[in-house]
Order: C-alpha cells, then sequence, then structure tokens
C-alpha cells in the first residue's frame, strides 16, 4: 500500500461488522453482580428485594476537575496584586481569557488563570480587570460569559468584586466594549494588555484594528502573564507522565496516513508548512492519548509541523519515553522539546535563497495571537493561510471510528439504564434520600467496572428542580441538594472509552407529585425538538445546514412563545475532545458558515431545552451519526442522494413526561420502535448480568406509548 493510500480498518463485508457489534459488545460487559438465574422470578416484586445495588458504598469521584488549588490571596487581595504590576507596566485594562495557550476549551490547573482570579469554574468566559487610578489602585473588574453559565456566575461570583457582563443579552456591553471603555476612561492610561499566548488571533487583531479608530493603546505583554506573577509559587505544574500509543484498532488509521493526507493537502494549496496548535489536532496526527494533562481531555501538551519532508513534534522528553520507537518509524520524523516551538517559528521566513515557504496556520479564532508575531516579517506572513484543515479532518470518521463509537454509546447506554433503575428504585420503592453528587458518583461507580473506561468527558450534572435551569451546574461533594421528587431531574453525563466519546443528557420525573401536565408539556415539546433534529434529512454542500438544524430544534418551543440559551448541538471527538470544532448546530451573530461541515460520519449531538430560573429545567441529548439516506429516498436538485443521522444513543425517554397529545403519529411511532429496539438490545443483557430491576425498569420506560 503506498504512502498516500490511507491504512483504514475497515471491512469488506458490512453486514458482518453489524452483527458482529452485539457479541463483542456483549464480551465488554463484566458481571457485575452475579445471579445463578437468568430467568424472571415469577413475582416481579420479589426483584426488589434482591441484593441491590444501592447498598454497595458510593466512593469518591477522582478529582477529574480539581479547584486551582490552595490560595493564600482572598480575591480582594489578588485583584490588589494584579492592579500593582498593571501600574508598574502601565497598563489600564488587563484581560484574562480562559483559554490555554492552545485555546483549549478545557484546561489544566496551571491554567486556570481566569478561575484562579474571579471563582468562577465554568469552561467558558474571559476576565477584565482595570485600573482607573494608579495611586488608589481602584478600578473594576468584570467577567463575562454566555447564557449556559449565568446563573453559575451570579452564585460563584463575589458581587462586591466582580460585576458580570452577560454575553448577548439586552442592556450588558460585550467584553470588548467594556474594556475599550475603561481604557478611553481610565485616569492613569489607555492601554489594553494581556498575555499574547492566551488571546485568540482573531481577538488580538480586532484590538490592533480598532485601536487607531477608538483611541486607545494595544500593547500584549509578552514577557510577563501578570496573573502567574500573583499566582507564584502556589500555581500547580504540568503533568510528566507518559503519552501512549492510541492503536489501530481504535484509530482506524495509521499515523503515516494521516500526516500524507495533510501532505496531499499541503501540495494542493501550494503551501510548504502547516502549524498544528490544537492539542486534539496533534493527538488524532500521531495516534496519540494522555491520560493526566487535561480534566476531560484525552490529550497532552504538544506543537506540530508537518512539511512535505518532515514532522516535527514538539513535546517535552518524559512526555514521549513510552512512544520513542513507535515515533521512530514515522519517516521524517523530529523530535523537538516543547519550549522550542516559538524560537522554530522564527526560521519560517521566505528568502532569496527559500522562497517557496507558505503557512498554514488555524483558524484566527483557533490559534492565540502570539504565533503569528513570532513569525519573522517576511513574504511567508502576507501569505499567509488561515484554516484549522486537520480539525476539519477528523470530523469525518472512519468506518472503525464508527463502529467504536456504537460500542461507546452501547456500554454508556447501558450505564444510564443501569443509573436510572437504581435511582427511581432508591427514590420511589425505598423512599430514600438522594442527593445529586450521589447520582454522580453512582453513575461513575457503574462506568469504572467496564473495560477500556477512561474517565468522565466533561463534569456530571446532575440537577434537580432549580438547580436544573442552570445549564451547566455540577454538584460537589460540598455543595449539593436533596433529590425532590415533586420537580423534574436533569441528568447530563459523558464518558470518554478507549473505543470513543459519550455525551448523553434524560430528563426524569420521579413519581407523580407536582404540576405534571406542565411538565408533560414542557418536556414533550423539547422532546418533538429534540426529534426534529434526529428525524431530519438535507442535502450536503450547504453551508447553512447547522442554522437550518438549530430551528428545527426550537420550533416546538417557539410556537409556544419559548426558547432556550444555548447552541442545539457540537460535534463529538473519536477518544477526543466531547466539545468537537467547527462543527455545531446553532445559530451565529455572524451568520451561516462559508464550510459545509455536515459530512457523512460525523458524529454531533441533538440537545435542544427549556430552564425557567428558579424552578426547573428540561434536556434531551444523544449523539447522532451523519449518513446517507437510501437510494430509494430520493435525489437532491444536484442529484445526489440526501444526508440523514443515524441514532447512536440508545436510552429510553422519560415515559412519565410525554404528552402523546402534542406528538404526531409518525413521532410516536419512531419513539415507540426507538424503545422497541432498546428493549430488544439490553433487555437479554441484563438478565444475562443479573440485573432484574433493571430490567423491569426498561420494560416499563419502553411501553409503547
Amino acid at each position: 500500500m503506498s504512502e498516500k493510500e490511507p491504512l483504514l480498518l475497515t471491512s469488506p463485508n458490512e453486514n458482518a461488522l453489524r452483527a458482529s457489534i452485539s457479541s463483542r459488545f456483549l464480551s465488554c460487559i463484566p458481571p457485575f453482580w452475579s445471579s445463578s438465574k437468568n430467568t424472571l422470578d415469577s413475582d416481579p416484586a420479589l426483584l426488589y428485594d434482591a441484593e441491590p445495588l444501592e447498598d454497595e458504598s458510593l466512593g469518591p469521584i477522582p478529582p477529574v476537575n480539581p479547584p486551582v488549588g490552595q490560595c493564600s490571596l482572598n480575591g480582594s487581595e489578588k485583584l490588589h496584586k494584579i492592579r500593582l504590576l498593571m501600574k508598574k507596566f502601565g497598563i489600564a485594562v488587563y484581560i484574562v481569557p480562559s483559554e490555554d495557550e492552545h485555546q483549549s476549551e478545557y484546561t489544566a490547573c496551571a491554567d486556570k488563570r481566569r478561575e484562579y482570579m474571579c471563582g468562577f469554574t465554568g469552561s467558558a468566559g474571559i476576565c477584565v480587570v482595570t485600573l482607573d487610578d494608579a495611586e488608589k489602585l481602584s478600578g473594576e473588574a468584570a467577567l463575562s460569559t454566555d447564557g449556559r453559565y449565568f446563573l453559575q456566575a451570579e452564585q460563584q461570583l463575589d458581587s462586591k468584586l466582580w460585576r458580570l457582563l452577560k454575553q448577548g443579552t439586552v442592556g450588558y456591553p460585550s467584553w470588548q466594549e467594556f474594556s475599550i471603555q475603561k481604557a478611553n476612561d481610565s485616569k492613569f492610561s489607555n492601554v489594553i494588555s494581556c498575555d499574547p499566548k492566551f488571546l485568540s488571533l482573531g481577538l488580538g487583531q480586532y484590538f490592533e484594528l480598532a485601536q487607531s479608530i477608538r483611541g486607545f493603546k494595544f500593547a500584549p505583554l509578552a514577557q510577563c502573564n501578570l496573573v502567574d506573577e500573583v499566582w507564584g509559587d502556589e500555581r500547580p505544574s504540568r503533568s510528566s507522565d507518559p503519552v501512549y500509543e492510541f492503536g489501530l484498532q481504535y484509530s482506524g488509521e495509521t499515523a503515516l496516513s494521516k500526516i500524507s493526507r495533510v501532505r496531499q493537502y499541503l501540495k494542493e494549496n501550494e503551501a510548504s508548512h502547516i502549524i498544528v496548535t490544537a492539542l486534539d489536532d496533534i493527538g488524532w496526527l500521531f495516534n496519540l492519548r494522555a491520560d493526566t494533562d487535561i480534566p476531560f481531555s484525552p490529550f497532552f501538551f504538544a506543537y506540530a509541523i508537518v512539511a512535505p519532508k518532515s514532522v516535527t513534534l514538539y513535546a517535552n522528553a518524559e512526555k514521549l519515553v513510552n512512544v520513542k520507537s513507535y515515533l521512530s518509524k514515522i519517516p521524517g520524523f523530529i523530535g523537538k522539546s516543547y519550549d522550542e516551538f516559538y524560537g522554530d517559528l522564527a526560521n519560517l521566513k521566505a528568502t532569496i535563497h527559500n522562497k517557496d515557504i507558505r503557512l498554514v496556520l488555524p483558524s484566527k479564532y483557533a490559534c492565540n495571537y502570539a504565533l503569528l508575531s513570532s513569525l519573522p516579517v517576511s513574504v511567508a506572513r502576507q501569505t499567509i493561510i488561515y484554516e484549522s484543515a486537520i480539525s476539519v479532518m477528523k470530523l469525518t470518521k472512519n468506518r472503525a471510528e464508527l463502529f467504536n463509537a456504537k460500542v461507546a454509546q452501547a456500554k454508556d447506554s447501558l450505564v444510564f439504564i443501569l443509573l436510572g433503575s437504581w435511582l427511581e428504585h432508591q427514590l420511589i420503592h425505598n423512599k430514600k434520600s438522594v442527593t445529586e453528587y450521589q447520582v454522580a458518583q453512582k453513575i461513575f461507580q457503574i462506568r469504572e467496572r467496564f473495560p477500556n473506561f477512561k474517565g468522565l468527558s466533561y463534569e456530571t450534572i446532575a440537577s434537580t428542580g432549580p438547580n436544573a435551569a442552570v445549564i451547566h451546574y455540577a454538584p460537589s461533594e460540598t455543595e449539593s441538594s436533596v433529590i425532590d421528587v415533586k420537580t423534574p431531574f436533569l441528568l447530563d453525563s459523558g464518558a470518554h472509552f478507549l473505543e470513543g466519546t459519550t455525551d448523553i443528557t434524560r430528563t426524569y420525573k420521579f413519581g407523580s407529585s407536582g404540576p405534571m401536565d406542565l411538565y408533560r408539556k414542557l418536556y414533550t415539546l423539547v422532546l418533538k425538538g429534540h426529534l426534529g433534529v434526529a428525524l431530519a434529512k438535507f442535502p450536503e454542500n450547504n453551508g447553512a445546514t447547522g442554522t437550518i438544524l438549530d430551528s428545527y430544534a426550537r420550533q416546538p418551543l417557539w410556537n409556544e412563545g419559548l426558547d432556550f440559551n444555548h447552541g442545539t448541538g457540537h460535534g463529538v471527538g473519536s477518544f477526543g475532545n466531547v466539545h468537537e470544532g467547527p462543527l455545531y448546530i446553532l445559530t451565529t451573530a455572524g451568520g451561516v458558515s462559508k464550510q459545509d461541515y455536515f459530512k457523512r460520519g460525523a458524529i454531533l449531538t441533538d440537545e435542544p431545552g427549556y430552564y425557567v430560573d428558579g424552578k426547573y429545567g428540561f434536556r434531551v441529548e444523544s449523539e447522532l451519526a451523519i449518513c446517507e439516506c437510501e437510494k430509494s429516498f430520493g435525489k437532491t436538485r444536484g442529484g445526489n442522494r440526501y444526508l440523514g443521522f443515524e441514532y447512536l444513543t440508545k436510552v429510553p425517554f422519560c415515559s412519565n413526561l410525554i404528552d402523546i397529545n402534542y406528538l404526531t403519529r409518525a413521532e410516536r411511532k419512531w419513539i415507540n420502535d426507538y424503545h422497541s429496539s432498546i428493549k430488544s438490545e439490553f433487555g437479554p443483557k441484563l438478565l444475562q448480568m443479573g440485573e432484574k430491576k433493571a430490567y423491569h425498569w426498561l420494560m416499563k420506560e419502553t411501553k409503547p406509548i
């Protein structure tokens, strides 16, 4: 097989591949609680008196998202110290983004600078600290975040020190506008600054252009990060644990094949080097993974540069000790230390003797501002192609990745079924008090018994009543509410398995207390929106697909004058990031995409919701794979087959919350067929595992509606 031809793990017999999924999955199920019987007892009530899962002790959840560490300074002292440094460097406004230098969504403890400064733990947001009077060291401090985190931010911020800027909300300035206004109004200076490694290139260029028009000065400070100076020796260090090879049985394609595809991209675009900064792109390219570098993300700190005859990986030596032999087999491989990357960028310039240098950088909002400024001024700097080419490549999963995604979804669907049964038994049959954190403990406990479980893909969102209205609420051991059976309970949880990454949400209502008619109406409207996306058919090569599908999810709510304040869906990696761009289902202020990312083989979520602050929340989320419709379905105007979705998640919807009066006949049939397939797939497995309570729960939840 030539270097240019991808080496993919495929099966010539697709039917055999599909048929093997059941036997392969069954072999992955551990003997949770052995039972000598695989048949039902004659009296179903006796099943609830069997040895219960709930009698097992609940252990702690490993600190996958630990706090930033011990802080000897309080919030006021941190602001005082950073303003002292701002005075020293002549800065009126200092910007503290959430991201690390790779623009990662989830960050290592050492990179949680925004969280360290203000105490807000959400995954998205940006801090702005101002200095108005250098003598008094006075100014304002603000956190800007989006609608997912408004309530969480209000709870976590010290309102005496921090102001909340609600993104996209009338009456609140954007953090950019806030920064510019504060720089212009400051009595001390008109300088806006930041560490250029942590601000995206797109935002850096925005301030570059705006400064000449708005009268402030944009002066990034590369030699010193002010938050790190305040943090001092208390700042945690990054992990030095070695990375490991992500086997071909899971990746489905060799690293050499992927590198060859990248080189083909360079050739087609008449470029000489592609600069790779996103950690998931690097992990995908080299088929490498890590367990301890970043919470919820199986990747490690590195940079890479791919050229026609070489590929350079910049990572600390201790990270690669276990994969030296593996990497040495890649032709043209060069290993360098992580700190050598920015110095090497200075050599990438076009000269009389080397005039064919043309670089590909990630899109301007996917790489940092320091990246461009590190490149020498030359023709090469003027001809850069900005495109996250590798991010787009990895959106389309190969056959092995799709097969493994189904295995991962089957495992985690079974986890949710076991959890749902356990929780209802505890609350209704045993009438016990269960806290949100105990649910998070239990779902982790169930998952860790499955082979190839590699940890959570995000912090478990287990939320009752008013907490469910906080879209990204997550309970902790010290802050957790008791589940109220009078209100809906929302569980949003995901996992990493070697086979794939999961992201599932189900909303439950245990018992019949509370305003059930209202709950059923709202839940069913959300479910209708969910099905509107899942059952959609659409032509390829349309940049507006994500926006159109987003409207499908919202239409049932819009028809009732209701809406929700987050996107409808996002791409999901293959044992990768749970939020994998640039594939999204959402309406953006910038309009539709210039590119169509809805290609066959991509995996994404479908997750509409509805929330009432201080009362309750509903969300239904499953993973879908984009597939071609059958030939018999018809063809588009362009003569191609339509695209649609294969439904991957196999967790029942809440039968107690479905109001059939809001469903069409087609929707009811689809739900009944879906539930029947879950019953057929998991019913026998639950009996083989000795999980009779879960079996009866599943039979109840999948009755025809």
